[in-house]
């Protein structure tokens, strides 16, 4: 497989990006997991739990016998030691930690004997089980860490692959940065209670992963159509190039239905962004925000990036998570007329078909995108004539991934920026991107309080919906935090793509799924033929 770019860290505790999440995710494991193709939660390190108290106290039983890759064996101390001295540790730079919240409460995690864990909220839980999918970290290795006060620089990118020990089916092997990331299989891996193997091979079955870093779509797609590569995540317009050779080529094609991903405009709200003070009273305005998503022509994206494989979005829950999904809501139609309303009712005014705030200021906006995805590179280019059409002028400016990440996350150096998320089944998933203080809360990351109304209405709802138990009535507070993202614009919503996965033939045990990704089951592929990863 190819990967986008290079990995940031090899600690899960620190990782937020896609390279980052996706490699340890071969290589770590939580007390439960998700099933990818029902979204069910199953068990991994855990093998049972029992549920009581109103549902404020969960004991969960270890399987006996696991093992660190080291060999080093696994037990709850493991498991305490993570969640305290890590995850809850205020001098971790991690973004789980509001994940691991109820009523603003951290867990509490203790152990009795080696195998059992004992988790308490101060409240009901409802994603308590979910959230119990968070990497379990080794204590033995990163203790000492701690102790330094050195934990955010444990298993940096330069770390010895052999000192990253975990507990998933594969083990980091080689890491040449800007080159390639060699996984092996994990010889002490022991698979969930539950998950069957496929007939004649051990879990996992593939010896090695190799992911090439591939920074661009293009390249990768080459790759795989020479042989390079055994899967390939498809674009929608890359539908045309492969589909007349996938027979001679020995592939297929495999159409899951719309993503969990979502591509959206957002701006810098942030009052410490070191910006022009009119830029940033721009982008609080909410009526500039709304004309923005009324300028939008997201069929348009669907037509020319997407091939007519797509859908436009209305809010931040994907479509294909029908358990949240509020039906009530509607993509914005594109309608400029309906756009430049927007913008004179929120004190713009135009001179000669430009678009000018109250105090002279003409529209300018510098618009980010990351340079390894063509998709967002087209979908700025339209955002950019879009606009042009109401008076904005935009200027894009495409960035490599990491470099982007920074200016967005860490020097607040940015103005507009068009991105993707992958969505997710429970919405106590998204905290960290819609809880005021959460450290993914792009437009205003980390806020000490809620800087706005609806912000704090919305930390609310997170409140309570991860309090309340009911699945309908946890529907409609969902559906609530829904219609206010939708009315307040922070992130504007473009399109999702139909998800779309070619496959080797050469590979078996392959079941994608729109909730799973490209493998869901990686213990479970295994190779009929052998291909060369050059």
């Amino acid at each position: 497989m190819d990967v986008v770019s290079d990995p940031k860290t090899f600690n899960p505790a620190l990782a937020t990006e896609t390279t980052s999440t996706q490699i340890l995710g071969y290589l770590f494991r939580g007390l439960t997991r998700e099933s990818p193709v029902t979204g069910e939660i199953k068990p991994d390190l855990a093998k049972d739990w029992a549920i009581s108290d109103g549902g404020r106290t969960v004991v969960f039983h270890l399987q006996d016998g696991l093992q660190w890759s080291d060999g080093v064996p696994l037990d709850a101390r493991d498991v305490t030691f993570t969640f305290r001295r890590i995850y809850y540790n205020p001098a971790v730079a991690t973004a789980v930690r509001s994940e691991l919240m109820v009523g603003g409460k951290p867990f509490s995690v203790k152990r009795k004997g080696r195998l059992t864990v004992i988790v308490k909220t101060v409240k009901p839980f409802a994603p308590l089980l979910e959230t119990m999918g968070v990497e379990i970290l080794p204590r033995h290795i990163l203790e000492p860490w701690v102790k330094r006060g050195q934990f955010n620089q444990a298993w940096s990118v330069r770390e010895n692959p052999s000192h990253i020990v975990g507990t998933g089916p594969f083990v980091l092997e080689k890491y040449l940065p800007g080159q390639l990331i060699v996984l092996k299989a994990n010889a002490r891996y022991r698979p969930p209670v539950g998950l069957d193997p496929s007939p004649g091979c051990p879990m996992p079955c593939l010896s090695r992963l190799v992911l090439r870093i591939v920074p661009n779509d293009t390249s990768s797609l080459i790759r795989f159509m020479t042989g390079k590569t055994d899967l390939y995540g498809v674009s929608p317009q890359q539908m045309a190039v492969l589909k007349p050779v996938q027979q001679e080529d020995a592939f297929d094609l495999m159409v899951r239905g719309p993503s969990l991903s979502e591509s959206f405009v957002t701006f810098n709200e942030n009052p410490r962004a070191p910006l022009p003070p009119w830029k940033i009273r721009w982008f609080r305005n909410r009526l500039f925000r709304e004309g923005v998503a009324l300028s939008i022509d997201r069929q348009a994206m669907i037509n020319i990036v997407l091939s007519g494989m797509g859908q436009p979005i209305p809010g931040p829950v994907p479509r294909s998570v029908k358990t949240f999904f509020d039906e009530k809501l509607h993509p914005f139609a594109y309608d400029l007329k309906k756009a430049k309303a927007c913008f004179l009712r929120g004190g713009f005014h135009y001179v000669r078909d430009r678009l000018y705030d109250d105090q002279g200021h003409r529209v300018l906006v510098v618009l980010l995108t990351n340079t390894e995805s063509l998709e967002r590179i087209q979908m700025a280019q339209i955002v950019q004539a879009n606009l042009k059409d109401v008076g904005i002028k935009v200027r894009i400016v495409p960035l490599q991934f990491n470099m982007l990440a920074t200016m967005v996350m860490t020097s607040y150096q940015w103005e507009m920026l068009l991105f993707g998320l992958t969505g997710v089944v429970d919405p106590h998933g998204d905290s960290s991107v819609w809880k005021s203080s959460g450290f993914l809360h792009l437009w205003n990351p980390r806020e000490k309080k809620p800087d706005q109304p609806w912000e704090a209405k919305v930390d609310a709802l997170f409140d309570q919906g991860d309090t309340t138990l009911d699945p309908k009535a946890r529907k409609k507070i969902y559906d609530e935090w829904q219609e206010i993202a939708h009315h307040e614009l922070p992130m504007v919503d473009l399109v999702t793509p139909d998800e779309i996965t070619a496959v080797r033939k050469t590979l078996g045990g392959i079941r994608p799924s729109p909730l799973g990704g490209v493998v869901p089951h990686i213990t479970q592929v295994y190779q009929q033929g052998v291909l060369s990863p050059t």
